[in-house]
């Protein structure tokens, strides 16, 4: 199975979140290897929130430090090395 990269945007408050960790436990349940990209690094509490999330879901989180579009770069290139 090739390597699927899914973006999620939207305003504050319209549930990427909570989205992002129904998708992952979806997904997680059904055999596949998912790793979630931390990209809002200007949020204090968007990193935590997720992994909150990744750990309900057990599913691997990528947290980086940097610009959004460094933190998805750099996870695609953990994905694509580690063969999720």
């Amino acid at each position: 199975v090739p390597l699927k990269i899914w973006l999620v945007v939207g305003i504050n408050g319209a549930g990427k979140t909570t989205t992002i960790g129904k998708l992952s436990h979806r997904l997680a349940s059904k055999g596949h290897r998912v790793l979630v990209a931390a990209g809002d690094t200007f949020r204090a509490a968007a990193g935590s929130q997720l992994k909150t999330w990744t750990e309900r879901a057990q599913v691997d989180i990528f947290e980086g430090a940097g610009s959004p579009s460094g933190v998805a770069f750099d996870a695609v290139q953990k994905a694509v090395a580690d063969k999720y």
